[in-house]
């Protein structure tokens, strides 16, 4: 995984954080945790995606 990758979903939830505390909304560390977990799940399955979308490619 690309570390430009792994800034850019703690950026987000950095980001996500500022925007709840403008409005005004609870904050929690783990909301923190979870939205850095949910992030690179969603990569994860992002990269699976790619691979069989190549390897497919590679075959025909």
């Amino acid at each position: 995984m690309q570390f430009g990758i792994w800034i850019s979903i703690v950026i987000s939830a950095i980001l996500s954080f500022v925007i709840a505390s403008f409005y005004g909304q609870p904050l929690h560390w783990y909301l923190f945790v979870l939205i850095v977990f949910i992030g690179f799940f969603i990569h994860t399955i992002i990269i699976i995606l790619k691979t069989k979308e190549e390897q497919e490619k590679n075959e025909a």
